[in-house]
């Protein structure tokens, strides 16, 4: 029995790689998805021509077609599997199948909504609906991804490319649903969708220091507070968003290189845990990372505030005057709460860490 299983030891390892792999090609299409999302925010703020064959909606859908690539590969390869690697990937496995239905089944109706309306706002049905679908995209292969590097990654250093890489479109995709329920980029012709300025005020301070305390903790949970996945996530993030979204307008290049300065707490956070490793320094670590939610959150940050403070028409060309006349009144106001959002997200993070950790193949 024992000269079976290990002659039969490398043939499952072989059939968990091509399903490691099939789930990596759903992330990486995720990834691409909402980073063109993102780029469609900002054409929406600027005012470009709207259409559904537009270069943000090309791309977008190119991420859709690479995860649902994937999605079939996922689906033939599990097959393959041992029954320990379907027990510990099941859940996962069947969330990223209701996502790709989701995140397929969008394109069709998001081309109906611009067909018959044109301009679509952030909160529209069908932009929801594929926020959706790229959530659960996202969240389902990561699980697999952390789940075997766990298991069978001893490199240090491959294990955190690993959880940067799959955590980077769950960020991501939760972040596109923040954005919905506080920007005001909502309102067409047709329709008055924008949320209503004091919750999105409200909401903003406290889910985005929030989310960004929980992936970024969690992610050094999960390499055992090795440096360099919280720093490593952190650029990632701020790179996506200063290619898909400051670089597109062209008033903002030159504020990329200030843009880069939020990861100053990034890696403050990234040392704190690394160092300390105990309850102590995730909370301060959460806290840091929490009260650099506003900076990188920019620009759109600035469109949330301003709705309260001076609710005048920003323009492109002068969104980065207001953030800095925001920034004395908005970052007192702020700081507070972000601080406290960021050391319960930091807490939070310990019992996702379990359910990821728990269940594993063996």
């Amino acid at each position: 029995g024992y000269t079976m299983e290990v002659s039969q030891a490398p043939a499952l390892m072989s059939a968990r790689k091509r399903f490691l792999l099939a789930s990596m090609t759903v992330s990486l299409g995720s990834m691409i998805t909402i980073t063109a999302g993102f780029w469609d925010v900002m054409n929406h703020v600027l005012n470009r021509p709207e259409s559904f064959f537009s270069p943000p909606h090309a791309m977008l859908y190119s991420g859709v077609a690479i995860a649902l690539a994937g999605s079939v590969l996922a689906f033939v390869f599990w097959r393959g599997l041992d029954p320990s690697a379907r027990a510990a990937w099941r859940l996962p496995f069947r969330l990223g199948i209701v996502g790709i239905f989701i995140l397929v089944g969008a394109g069709p109706a998001d081309f109906a909504w611009h067909s018959n309306f044109g301009l679509d706002g952030l909160l529209s049905p069908p932009h929801q609906v594929l926020l959706a679908g790229m959530l659960l995209c996202a969240v389902a292969p990561a699980v697999v991804i952390l789940r075997y590097g766990m298991d069978h990654v001893r490199s240090r250093g491959a294990l955190t490319g690993m959880a940067i890489f799959s955590l980077l479109p769950v960020w991501m995709s939760a972040t596109g649903f923040l954005y919905s329920y506080t920007l005001p980029f909502s309102n067409t012709d047709f329709f008055t969708y924008n949320p209503d300025i004091w919750f999105a005020v409200a909401f903003a301070t406290v889910s985005m220091p929030f989310l960004y305390a929980i992936v970024l903790t969690l992610a050094s949970r999960l390499v055992r507070y090795r440096f360099g996945a919280v720093s490593g996530l952190g650029f990632m993030l701020l790179a996506i968003n200063a290619a898909s979204v400051i670089a597109s307008n062209p008033a903002l290049v030159e504020t990329i290189p200030f843009y880069f300065l939020t990861m100053i707490p990034f890696v403050a956070a990234d040392i704190m845990m690394a160092t300390y490793r105990n309850r102590t320094g995730i909370a301060a670590a959460g806290a840091i990372i929490g009260s650099a939610f506003y900076f990188a959150y920019f620009p759109f940050v600035t469109y949330v505030y301003n709705e309260v403070i001076f609710t005048r028409a920003i323009s492109g060309s002068v969104t980065f005057q207001v953030f800095f006349e925001q920034l004395p009144v908005v970052l007192p106001a702020v700081i507070g709460p972000a601080i406290i959002m960021g050391i319960l997200g930091a807490i939070l993070s310990g019992r996702l860490e379990a359910l990821i950790v728990g269940h594993r193949a063996r």
